[in-house]
């Protein structure tokens, strides 16, 4: 093939298959790609058919507008030892879908001894490599469009480094526009690769696939945790997995006191309380020691259901606040947002997670 259009997502072609196949027979020791989004998975499968023919030199400009691209997957590429730049918007959106591959890079970016190129619509993404509907073309050694080096060298000196500052930066927008996305909205734009979305706190707990975290616990405000399991008689003890726990004890920075007791404060009554929050070495979890008045607490203890949120508290006041929310749609976009952005985990009894 010397140069094909390639629609996907129809029947069984893929863009991935003719990517990799164009890859492979051409073997570029670089590649400049240009994609406006980028997930893990898209990320993933890219890795893999790069080690197919050879690891070439790689160069990444990832889209970041509307905050879809994965931070997580700008570090995978990243420490798989690509050079990454965030692309610039001019009067819209950073949007382009272009990939070059050649001999070497050149000062000023361009690629010399171009072998492969890729212009059309799909994105760093699984739904660009496998499940949507693209279009594509596919070019080899001389077919290849004259301009592809020169455009890939002008996206390239336009865009920012993706710095460390740059990528936190990025990754704290990121998660702040998940926390208010609909687990729905953010399977519409990609961010769940390619799992189902989950019925509820009962669908984590049976669910056998798990997406790597779309952002790192470091950036999460929120924390849950399923209440099918807890300790305690006279206090309700609820225990949050280390990750869950992390993000927890993060949030009250340094305002409990030695022995773990806080300000928390309770917004179906109203009420500031003083609770304990501790870590445990004997089994490894944090446990928050809650009062049987909160409301919520009885019914849950009455049918082991539901999800304790514990979040940032109010400004200028408590560290911490909780909810406990019992089945039902608010539980569900709670669960779902964490499900779809890969952010939780599960014990044998429960499953938790964070955002």
């Amino acid at each position: 093939m010397a140069q094909d259009l390639v629609l996907s997502g129809v029947d069984t072609m893929e863009f991935g298959q003719s990517l990799r196949a164009s890859f492979i027979r051409t073997r570029p020791q670089v590649v400049g790609v240009a994609a406006a989004f980028v997930s893990i998975e898209g990320m993933r499968q890219m890795i893999d058919t790069f080690r197919r023919c050879g690891e070439p030199e790689c160069r990444l400009i990832a889209g970041t507008d509307n905050a879809i691209t994965h931070p997580q997957a700008l570090y995978a590429a990243r420490d798989q030892g690509w050079s990454v730049r965030l692309g610039q918007p001019g009067r819209g959106i950073f949007h382009p879908k272009l990939i070059v591959g050649g001999r070497e890079f050149r000062h000023g970016g361009t690629v010399y001894g171009v072998c492969c190129t890729y212009v059309g619509s799909s994105n760093l993404t699984n739904g660009g490599f496998r499940k949507n509907v693209e279009c594509g073309l596919i070019s080899d050694a001389e077919d290849c469009p004259d301009g592809a080096s020169i455009a890939f060298a002008r996206l390239w000196n336009l865009a920012t480094r993706a710095s460390a500052a740059e990528l936190r930066n990025y990754t704290a927008r990121f998660a702040e526009r998940a926390r208010n996305r609909t687990p729905r909205e953010l399977a519409e734009l990609g961010v769940n690769d390619s799992r189902p979305l989950p019925m509820g706190v009962n669908d984590l707990r049976i669910n056998n696939t798990q997406s790597e975290p779309a952002l790192g616990s470091s950036f999460a405000i929120a924390a849950w945790a399923g209440l099918q399991s807890f300790t305690g008689e006279y206090r309700f003890q609820i225990e949050f997995p280390r990750d869950a726990g992390k993000v927890i004890n993060r949030l009250i920075r340094n305002r409990a006191q030695a022995d773990g007791t806080l300000d928390v404060y309770c917004p179906d009554d109203e009420t500031t309380r003083r609770m304990q929050f501790r870590y445990y070495n004997d089994n490894g979890m944090f446990r928050l020691n809650v009062q049987n008045d909160v409301p919520g607490v009885a019914w849950a203890r009455a049918n082991r259901d539901g999800i304790a949120m514990v979040e940032q508290g109010p400004v200028g006041g408590a560290p911490l606040r909780i909810r406990f929310l019992q089945p039902g749609t608010e539980t569900d976009q709670v669960v779902g947002r964490s499900a779809v952005l890969g952010t939780w985990g599960r014990t044998s009894t429960r499953a938790y997670g964070w955002f």
